[in-house]
């Protein structure tokens, strides 16, 4: 009976123990259940996180996009409407020939805008033009109300965005003006349907630049319509590196897909961008999904991939977080020197004038700088070292920063840097002599050294500007007339460098003027023969006399035509010109320079082709002079365009031979039919051996490559008879001639007139 009783309590024991080790199993599946339900569950928010993310991410980055490129229709508007001759042809005279090619088909050819639509105040159409053809205004209806409204809403919007400083009421119109007695832009946007497609739509007014009084007329507003056709979308989807962009008539249910509404300004849906999304968490969900089958299978395993997944969501999520992080970096941040960019420079401007102006002990200062002659390092080393170059130059610039100086790069070779002072230490004097000294040693650079220099501008709160943009633009004056200087040294902003900006912008109206009507010439430099003393041909000179300001110098307008962009229609001037003329002298050979907006102008082929029947000028009559500045970007197709011409008929001339870094390889890939010697080496030839032989060198060169050697600047009798015993076919110089008008050009050229002659200034 014991011995039962000994066996049945130790059966209970048992019985017991396998029910504490059945409940411990129940209770550790139950908590393994959990543990891969909660996994489970886990990872799939975590992946619909990262979804939600990228989808929340990318349609920031395309309603950014969108709105950047209103902002740009917006400043491309104002560059050709903020115009005296704008408001002339479209207020005033309402000039449609000049508007058909100044506004309809130059905001299509150089921006692409679909339709645009000249209104009145009112808003009604007064002109159209549908890809840049001239249209009448039908097609305007849809958007006329949207417009009248907005037209309104310009009209009381007293802000202009933070920049008027007025309003001026002249005649008939109010009108905002700014701090220096500008008229401000009005402006408006929003996006619309036309013709069952969405578009954006920007409205800016038309205002002079220069004569104020203009505005005694309320102005006409310019309405520029873009579609979100296949080219837009094919330059979003490049720039923000998305999958297939299509313009949808709705928002996708397809998960895979991401979408944007395009929504009016009522609020109504007019159209979507759809795009392939990243998907990010559905890949990684697909991934991880053999790992969850292995799981369910053996409970070990479970728990071992439990823990991988919950490291791998962990390393995922902190992936995602430093990648947004990275891109919050990258967005302010220069990727080749991981310096601040322009748009954190701004900020940071913005932020240290605002301080500043609380301190009137303290102020704040902008340096702009950047290198001397950069472009020629990279054309003679390459862009690989001239990266490098501007690198070493960032590292070099942010060791030598004090206290809280804040350095930028905004452009290619172009630095900012802030710095606070106190006022009256000399702070600015101090700022400019560091930045000169930083380029005083030589960088190495790929095992080569190489010196370089900078030039600075230097503009500083609160006298000469109260944000951040006019520092800047004064900063720049600065730097632009220490280049005039002579490179290598700073210069501080001065109101009188603001007046030559206005000089400057004085001399391109005056020279737009000159374009349309009168002032130009040409004169004609005879280029003569060494045997026998006759004159074989002349270059054409482009002169500007002006009715009060006199002769001007090439030297100067030259340089104001490139910068407002009048360089194509002023070689087109002098083009025509010497057709026009060259019939005058049917033996003569004329020589022209060509710029490089000309050859690389759309067409410019067949409008030589026209020229030629116009005016029955026989191609090799012509010879077209080239510098080898044109033709150091061979993928520009200047070489076909020079080829072109050469078919044609034309004689192809490489002028200021010697004074570049690649001129013989020029010679060894295109045969010219003439070689000019800079200036620079006839000069000094009567003193300098080096000068004679370089020379000898080159008019041996031309001969065995066939082409003609032309010496250019012979002013004397020594240098005339040097450079004929080096070998030189052609002399041109005030030796023997000065610039002739066409008129004495024919003279010149007279069976009974002899060809040699001493040339006076012209």
């Amino acid at each position: 009976m014991g011995r039962f009783n000994a066996i049945a309590l130790r059966v209970a024991r048992l019985a017991r123990s396998e029910v504490r080790i059945t409940r411990m199993i129940g209770l550790t599946f139950c908590v393994l259940i959990v543990l891969i339900a909660a996994v489970v569950l886990g990872f799939n928010h975590a992946t619909k996180t990262v979804n939600r993310l990228d989808r929340e991410n990318e349609r920031m980055l395309v309603a950014n996009y969108v709105v950047r490129q209103i902002a740009a229709s917006v400043a491309q508007q104002k560059v050709q409407l903020t115009w005296d001759d704008a408001f002339n042809g479209l207020v005033l005279k309402r000039d449609m020939a000049w508007a058909d090619t100044y506004v309809g088909e130059f905001l299509w050819s150089n921006f692409g805008y679909d339709r645009l639509y000249l209104v009145d105040p009112q808003g009604r159409a007064i002109h159209a033009w549908h890809e840049g053809k001239p249209r009448t205004p039908t097609g305007y209806a849809p958007l006329e109300k949207a417009v009248s409204a907005k037209l309104g809403w310009m009209a009381g919007n007293t802000s202009v965005v933070g920049q008027m400083a007025g309003t001026r009421r002249l005649a008939d119109t109010d009108w905002p003006f700014d701090d220096n007695g500008r008229a401000l832009t009005r402006w408006s946007s929003e996006l619309v349907s036309l013709e069952g497609r969405p578009a954006q739509m920007t409205i800016v007014s038309v205002i002079p630049d220069t004569d104020m009084g203009l505005l005694r007329r309320t102005p006409n507003h310019v309405v520029a319509v873009k579609f979100f056709d296949p080219g837009y979308l094919g330059a979003l989807r490049q720039n923000l590196l998305l999958g297939e962009v299509d313009s949808i008539g709705s928002a996708p249910r397809d998960p895979a897909h991401n979408s944007l509404a395009l929504t009016a300004a009522d609020g109504s849906v007019i159209g979507w961008i759809g795009w392939h999304s990243a998907q990010r968490g559905a890949m990684m969900q697909h991934r991880m999904r053999p790992l969850f089958i292995a799981f369910c299978c053996i409970m070990l395993a479970l728990v071992a991939g439990g823990a991988a997944i919950v490291r791998v969501l962990s390393r995922t999520l902190v992936r995602l977080q430093s990648s947004e992080q990275q891109a919050q970096h990258e967005a302010l941040h220069d990727a080749m020197t991981g310096l601040p960019n322009r748009s954190h420079l701004l900020q940071e401007a913005e932020r240290r004038i605002a301080g500043v102006a609380r301190r009137p002990d303290r102020f704040m200062m902008l340096a702009f700088f950047d290198l001397d002659n950069f472009k020629s390092i990279n054309d003679t080393l390459g862009h690989t070292v001239g990266d490098a170059l501007v690198a070493q130059v960032a590292d070099r610039c942010r060791k030598r920063m004090v206290d809280d100086d804040f350095l930028a790069r905004i452009g290619g070779d172009e630095f900012v840097l802030l710095r606070t002072a106190d006022s009256g230490s000399g702070a600015v004097e101090s700022l400019g002599a560091e930045l000169m000294a930083t380029f005083a040693a030589p960088f190495k650079v790929e095992g080569r050294l190489i010196d370089v220099t900078a030039s600075a501008g230097i503009s500083w709160s609160i006298a000469q500007g109260r944000d951040a943009d006019e520092l800047l633009r004064k900063a720049d004056i600065a730097l632009y007339r220490a280049k005039q200087r002579g490179r290598a040294r700073w210069r501080g902003y001065t109101d009188d460098m603001g007046h030559t900006v206005a000089r400057r912008r004085e001399l391109e109206v005056a020279l737009r003027d000159a374009i349309r009507g009168e002032g130009l010439s040409l004169a004609y430099q005879p280029i003569v023969e060494t045997t026998g003393n006759t004159i074989a041909g002349a270059e054409a000179l482009l002169r500007w006399d002006h009715p009060e300001l006199g002769r001007i110098s090439p030297a100067l307008f030259v340089p104001v035509a490139a910068q407002a962009g009048l360089m194509p229609v002023l070689g087109w001037w002098v083009l025509r010109k010497v057709f026009e003329q060259r019939r005058a002298w049917p033996e003569l050979n004329i020589s022209v320079n060509l710029s490089p907006l000309q050859l690389a102008a759309r067409g410019f082929l067949d409008d030589i082709e026209v020229l030629v029947r116009e005016y029955s000028v026989p191609p090799g009559a012509i010879t077209f002079e080239v510098t080898e500045g044109i033709l150091l970007e061979r993928g520009s197709g200047v070489f076909d365009v020079l080829e072109g011409l050469r078919k044609m008929g034309f004689g192809i001339a490489l002028d200021d031979f010697g004074t570049g870094y690649s001129a013989l390889s020029y010679l060894r890939a295109f045969r010219f039919d003439r070689i000019k010697i800079d200036r620079a080496f006839v000069q000094n030839i009567e003193t300098d051996s080096g000068a004679q032989a370089i020379l000898k060198a080159i008019a041996a060169l031309g001969r065995s490559l066939d082409m003609k050697v032309v010496a250019e600047g012979v002013e004397t009798l020594i240098q005339r008879q040097l450079v004929i015993a080096a070998g030189c076919e052609l002399i041109q110089g005030y030796f023997h001639f000065a610039p002739l008008a066409p008129g004495e050009l024919a003279a010149a050229t007279a069976p009974t007139r002899p060809a040699m002659r001493r040339g006076k200034a012209a």
